[in-house]
């Protein structure tokens, strides 16, 4: 079943089961007081195409659409664990795609938006990468998170994002 035609009671328990890993994984790296990566994020064309294709060729499933706040050029996004630390993200860009799309962080690449870290504390990893030439590109708060795009100065090529959930919210 693609996620097109899931509703209610079968999306909720999707859902609910992303975000408990989701959560997890970030109380992790809250606890073990270190930046873990937890996502990659490629831009598609057709979200729906996308997610059937992965479920069939590689038996990549569960995808589900979080919905919120996107960041500036996103139309949808949407969200599958492939193992108990990494979830691979596919965000369908508001314009269509072309060589060059504007990545957020001022470099294109690829189809590779971004790759993403969780940060235990989202202050202290941007003062410590501003040190390095890491700067803010965008910035959104959503899903107890505060989330924000970087890349140095000089585009690196590596469209970066750092989330930083409030575990305690629960």
């Amino acid at each position: 079943i693609t996620r097109s035609i899931k509703t209610g009671v079968a999306f909720v328990s999707e859902m609910n089961r992303f975000m408990t890993q989701y959560k997890s994984l970030a109380a992790k790296c809250k606890r073990e007081d270190k930046m873990l990566f937890n996502h990659f994020c490629i831009r598609v064309e057709d979200i729906d195409a996308a997610e059937q294709l992965l479920a069939d060729s590689f038996g990549i499933c569960g995808f589900v659409r979080p919905g919120g706040e996107l960041f500036k050029g996103e139309e949808d996004l949407s969200v599958a664990w492939i193992n108990d630390d990494v979830y691979i993200e596919l965000m369908q860009p508001v314009e269509e795609q072309t060589l060059g799309y504007d990545t957020g962080c001022g470099h294109p690449i690829g189809h590779l938006s971004e790759i993403g870290f969780f940060v235990p504390d989202m202050d202290r990893e941007l003062d410590r990468l501003a040190k390095l030439g890491w700067k803010v590109t965008d910035t959104i708060e959503d899903h107890g998170a505060r989330m924000v795009k970087i890349d140095t100065d000089s585009p690196s090529g590596f469209p970066t994002e750092l989330i930083d959930v409030d575990v305690s919210a629960d």
